[in-house]
């Protein structure tokens, strides 16, 4: 007994362990923890608004007006993905695309799949619900309306999102890989990343006037008029890895480190404050936010806390955020489930007693973000490390293929 007894001990802290993300970059694991709390204090109050429970006018304001979380979360998505394409070409001259999809499609199909399929069996679905469910299982969420009653997962659109980018970016690399220098590499992202607001301007002016749901609903889940963000990471990948040196040495200088920080600023400022030029320019404003706004600052920050050193990058890049940032996918899968299940009623029954909204709200957040961690803990341990395991026996085995092939 006593010699079984470690064992056993030892096999249950294993199961029960996190299997964290990649530390290549540990500033990151910081920057999409705050990433995944925007998002969530977004949905929050969006879903308050919905469940006609309203917030504080000021605090609603202030809540929707941090709307561009998402859009950090598809910057890095592009730029880690690029990092990965970028080091395989460099290392075995290809791009290793059975491998590639092989770790996307491990790490984010099993606990999407088990997600919604629960729900599909859990919801008493509408006509239109069931009619778009296929689309929702073939990552097309984004292409049908994700109004509340037409589609079952309608947070699901930017995972499609993301989806059709990884069936699309090998094309790209193909692309990019042909051409001889990395200065011609750098331009035709620049003009691809360019191209998505030149969309976006087309399709406003084609189809105006708009109300500001419509124009929402055509704009923001589309893959045509928001791949700027995701091709806006992989230029940051190019950036990276062909200019690292470089970059930290100019760096070094506070007055470069301002050229960067200020106009970054400057573009979270009109992101708080659309209205900054007028209601009338608003929506136009929108169509420049969207994608092209969020790019630039988000680009400008991320330069700067992967090529310099201080306490910002000290303290996002502590194991904490790692730890929490490894369940953030969970947390974005399960967090509009329990905000309608648990939080809406909640939320009601303080409200009816007289509880008041500035203490509501907050105690909200702090618990859907508790529930959807500890749901995220569970699909981590039960769905994400099993899959993990699967892909590592799949990797070894295309990496001895592909030595004997060379061999």
């Amino acid at each position: 007994m006593s010699v079984e007894k470690p064992r056993a001990e030892s096999t249950l802290a294993r199961f029960l362990s996190l299997e964290p993300l990649d530390n290549r970059f540990p500033a990151l694991h910081g920057l999409r923890v705050l990433a995944i709390i925007s998002v969530v204090q977004f949905h929050v109050t969006w879903i308050f608004l919905e469940a006609s429970i309203r917030p504080d006018n000021e605090l609603a304001i202030m809540s929707l007006t941090v709307f561009f979380g998402m859009d950090l979360f598809f910057i890095l998505s592009g730029f880690l993905i690029g990092s990965i394409l970028l080091r395989s070409l460099d290392t075995s001259g290809t791009q290793n695309l059975a491998r590639f999809y092989v770790r996307r499609i491990s790490r984010t199909f099993p606990p999407y799949y088990v997600v919604l399929t629960y729900l599909a069996l859990t919801t008493l679905l509408t006509a239109m619900q069931r009619s778009h469910l296929w689309c929702e299982y073939v990552y097309a969420t984004n292409f049908v309306s994700l109004r509340r009653g037409k589609i079952l997962m309608f947070w699901g659109w930017s995972l499609a999102l993301e989806e059709q980018f990884y069936l699309l970016v090998p094309v790209l690399f193909f692309v990019l890989s042909r051409l001889r220098t990395d200065r011609g590499r750098l331009v035709l992202l620049s003009l691809i990343w360019a191209s998505a607001l030149v969309v976006r301007i087309c399709v406003f002016y084609a189809h105006a006037p708009w109300s500001d749901l419509h124009l929402y609903e055509a704009l923001y889940f589309k893959p045509y008029t928001r791949f700027d963000t995701l091709i806006c990471g992989i230029l940051l990948a190019f950036v990276h890895a062909r200019k690292k040196e470089q970059l930290t040495k100019w760096l070094k200088a506070p007055s470069h480190r301002a050229l960067l920080l200020v106009p970054s600023l400057g573009c979270l400022w009109l992101l708080i404050r659309p209205d900054l030029f007028g209601a009338y320019y608003t929506q136009m404003v929108h169509v420049f936010l969207w994608g092209s706004v969020t790019s630039i600052m988000y680009f400008a920050w991320l330069v700067l806390l992967l090529h310099t050193d201080g306490f910002v990058q000290r303290a996002l890049g502590r194991g904490i955020f790692r730890r929490i940032a490894t369940l953030g996918y969970g947390v974005y899968l399960v967090h509009i489930p329990v905000a309608d299940r648990v939080i809406v009623p909640l939320a009601r029954e303080l409200i009816a007693r007289n509880v008041p909204m500035y203490v509501v709200w907050p105690m909200s957040l702090t618990l859907l973000m508790g529930m959807s961690l500890g749901l995220g803990y569970v699909i981590h341990v039960l769905i994400e490390k099993p899959s993990l395991r699967i892909r590592e026996r799949l990797d070894a085995m295309l990496a001895r293929r592909e030595a004997a092939a060379k061999a």
